[in-house]
């Protein structure tokens, strides 16, 4: 995946706005909204939904690779991934 990002693409201003509105809102916000509710399990699953946005970098780059998104959408899906990550 990391030899298909296009740098140029992904260093622009709008990929970071709106990967960075995409992965704070749908991606952080939902998280931290649902923890309270979990109890005493909601470590485990936040880290557990970490793995998830691991595979979804594969799943972006076929869908690239296929010419299904352009690289200007591939690089607002890699900052949403970006924090669908860390976060």
């Amino acid at each position: 995946v990391a030899f298909s990002i296009p740098i140029g693409k992904l260093l622009s201003i709008e990929a970071f706005l709106k990967g960075s509105l995409m992965g704070i809102g749908p991606c952080v916000l939902t998280k931290v909204i649902c923890a309270p509710f979990m109890g005493s399990a909601k470590f485990v699953i936040g880290w557990a939904m970490v793995g998830r946005a691991e595979f979804a970098y594969l799943i972006a780059q076929m869908a690239q690779a296929a010419g299904m998104i352009d690289e200007a959408t591939f690089s607002i899906c890699i900052w949403a991934l970006l924090y669908a990550t860390i976060f």
